[in-house]
């Protein structure tokens, strides 16, 4: 594995967990303000006077990458906390319809745990900061040489029996809120395949364009 894709997932890591521990500190500052009774019990769905879950939200961002990997397509399910964080599963592929016989990409499908953190949602362009941690599962040449018919080609046998990689997917990208439900949203990020089976095909820089449709910030009444 080249060095300088060592030093790119080392370096948007940094920025993730930074960012990560940012907002946890911006979170006790505001506790340690509002709190009336500093003795008081909380927890994370429940915290009394000032409870952590302030908003939720539910979105499905169907997307489109490109670059290195070969074209690919997919969507993300995520819960939205706070207008700030984002958990969730996500899935890519290669698109099924690309000319296989003469494309040197390697057919891949990528599942794996989404998350993001948006420090401000709010703002009509603002970064988000996403993360995909998952497993590659791509197509074993020598398998599909032994199945017979040019048919097994399209089959799902060998996604089944396919060889499988550990991947991890951080980046960045720029989103627009063109309405309040609807958030345009186009990025970059960088593929790492590691394990047993991991091959150099698997890793590599990606550009990706997506909408994110949903509800994001669904206030949370608390009662006292």
């Amino acid at each position: 594995m080249k060095l300088y894709s060592i030093r790119l997932i080392i370096f948007c890591l940094s920025v993730f967990l930074s960012n990560a521990a940012l907002a946890q500190t911006t979170l006790s500052s505001q506790d340690r303000k509002e709190s009336k009774d500093a003795s008081e019990t909380k927890t994370l769905l429940k915290g009394g006077v000032s409870p952590k879950i302030k908003s939720f939200g539910l979105s499905f961002s169907p997307l489109v990458q490109f670059g290195q990997l070969g074209p690919q397509q997919g969507g993300i399910l995520a819960l939205h906390l706070n207008n700030k964080w984002e958990i969730g599963a996500g899935f890519l592929g290669s698109l099924r319809h690309r000319n296989e016989i003469y494309s040197n990409d390697l057919r891949q499908q990528f599942s794996a745990l989404s998350l993001a953190y948006t420090p401000n949602a709010n703002k009509l362009v603002h970064l988000s900061f996403p993360l995909m941690i998952g497993v590659i599962r791509y197509q074993d040449e020598m398998m599909l040489a032994s199945m017979p018919g040019q048919g097994g080609r399209y089959d799902n046998f060998y996604w089944r029996n396919g060889r499988n990689a550990f991947g991890l997917q951080p980046g960045i990208n720029a989103e627009l809120n063109v309405h309040k439900y609807i958030r345009l949203f186009a990025g970059a990020n960088y593929r790492l395949a590691i394990g047993k089976d991991e091959l150099p095909e698997l890793s590599g820089l990606s550009g990706q364009v997506g909408l994110k449709v949903g509800f994001f910030n669904h206030k949370i009444n608390h009662k006292k």
